[in-house]
């Protein structure tokens, strides 16, 4: 079989060329430590990742939210459609974490009143810049409509998703998501797996995220299986 051509290559999973439609998004083992290294985590991890993802897009799917996912394309691989992906980072803040703590001076784990929806910019390097609309007007980022659109989709699949979570007596704290465009149409594209979310227990507030790599690599593997053992019942 013909080697797939690369068409991103990022720090924790690339793109590979499928067919004028589609590619294939293949995750790593590998993780990004709160230090900012990339580091591999554990053999099976990106399998861990592609599995969860496509249990979410699959049952966002089911409330007509448009995303990339097509179809299963190997163990740690999905098949997704071709997007012209938007440079904008998208935050859905449920519960006071991270730097939303430093910020706002709240004690962590304090719930919101009201989801909060940020828009980053992803410069190259991975850096993320907190925009604004006028911000993603002034340098064509988005346009306004879309700006509206994104929010509207991005509360909407908050919604689903913390109904889902709970379900299963899990918190949904936070999620980042990335859109892009097949023609006019808007959709979520990237990832949804414990790397871009946090995720704790209801009754035990245990971490079932990355955040599990502040108290070291031990552990990791364990807390990414109960995960999605737990979203897959």
């Amino acid at each position: 079989m013909a080697k797939k051509e690369i068409v991103v290559n990022g720090r924790t999973k690339r793109l590979l060329a499928s067919d004028d439609q589609h590619l294939i998004l293949e995750f790593g083992d590998e993780a990004i430590t709160p230090g900012g290294r990339t580091k591999k985590l554990f053999k099976g991890k990106g399998e861990l990742c592609s599995r969860f993802s496509e249990t979410i897009f699959s049952y966002l799917d089911s409330y007509n939210i448009p995303n990339h996912y097509v179809e299963r394309a190997a163990l740690s691989g999905l098949k997704v459609r071709r997007l012209q992906v938007l440079p904008l980072s998208v935050m859905v803040r449920n519960v006071a974490t991270a730097d939303l703590v430093e910020r706002f001076e709240v004690e962590e784990g304090a719930n919101l009143d009201y989801p909060v929806i940020e828009h980053y910019f992803k410069r190259s390097g991975g850096q993320l810049i907190l925009v604004n609309d006028s911000h993603c007007q002034a340098f064509s980022l988005a346009s306004l409509e879309e700006m509206r659109a994104i929010r509207r989709m991005a509360s909407k699949v908050n919604a689903i998703l913390r109904s889902f979570f709970d379900r299963r007596g899990v918190i949904l704290i936070d999620f980042r998501l990335e859109f892009g465009k097949a023609g006019a149409n808007l959709m979520i594209a990237d990832e949804f797996s414990p790397d871009t979310c946090r995720l704790w227990d209801r009754r035990t507030r245990k971490k079932y995220d990355f955040d599990c790599l502040k108290s070291g690599l031990a552990g990791a593997e364990a807390t990414y299986k109960e995960i999605l053992e737990r979203i897959l019942n």
